[in-house]
């Protein structure tokens, strides 16, 4: 089996209305806690279109995010999917998401979520100015520089179900068919090659049928386009891979034994 080298760049994610570092006791940063809404790394209106051709003949969708953070991710994904299929929408919710900080997830549970004026502008850019219809606005206001809590509608919250878990112990609990996960931004976090191989080979040996990997370009530093490929996944546009389609007699035997 061939290996890519994994690349070592200088990179700091740009994304920040939420920032929290996460220390070891000598202050090393393990991980960051930093995140957006719409983060730029991703062709939102591209993938949504992707999504209604791949999915057009799933009646269910199981839509997974990992490394959740804040939960600003699996939101922006939320209205995207409210606002794009409406009532077509349903068969995508709810979005499970999840990070291994229970601190984060915490406050994902709650009924506020901090964002600026930027996150602000990038809801109304994919909603066409219904920032109201999904968060209400604070009496304050927004910041530039500083972010403020903002309370999410009830309706949008109840379409995401946080709780904590770890990508690489939880993978088993991933459906196999029809799947669409986003883990992205967290691979160079890992403590190891070893650690990045072995997620990237569990990916490809638990996502069978029809799944949609989605991830970040700060993965890219540690060369996962590459590894992901290696492991079978094709490239469908940056940061978006697919598994490729199985055979209608695989499929029909999957159907037959998936109760037994």
């Amino acid at each position: 089996m061939q290996i890519y080298p994994l690349q070592n760049y200088s990179f700091t994610p740009a994304f920040k209305s939420n920032t929290r570092y996460v220390t070891d006791k000598a202050g090393q940063v393990i991980y960051r806690n930093t995140t957006n809404f719409f983060r730029n790394d991703l062709d939102w209106n591209a993938f949504a279109e992707f999504v209604k051709n791949k999915y057009k003949d799933a009646d269910k969708v199981n839509v997974i995010c990992h490394a959740c953070s804040d939960g600003s991710e699996p939101i922006s994904l939320a209205i995207l999917l409210q606002e794009k299929f409406g009532q077509g929408a349903a068969k995508f919710f709810p979005i499970t998401a999840k990070d291994l900080d229970s601190t984060v997830i915490y406050m994902a549970n709650g009924n506020y979520i901090n964002m600026d004026y930027s996150d602000f502008e990038l809801i109304n850019k994919y909603t066409n100015n219904k920032f109201s219809k999904y968060f209400s606005y604070p009496q304050r206001g927004l910041g530039i520089e500083d972010d403020y809590p903002v309370r999410i509608m009830p309706e949008l919250k109840k379409q995401i179900k946080f709780s904590v878990a770890d990508i690489t112990e939880d993978i088993h609990n991933l459906p196999a068919r029809n799947t669409i996960l986003f883990c992205r931004n967290f691979w160079p976090y890992l403590e190891n090659k070893s650690e990045i191989y072995r997620l990237a080979a569990n990916l490809a040996s638990r996502l069978k049928d029809n799944c949609t990997v989605v991830t970040g370009f700060y993965d890219n530093t540690v060369a996962l386009p590459a590894l992901l490929k290696q492991e079978g996944f094709k490239w469908v546009a940056p940061n978006v891979y697919e598994t490729k389609p199985k055979p209608l007699y695989y499929r029909n035997y999957i159907d037959a034994h998936k109760n037994k």
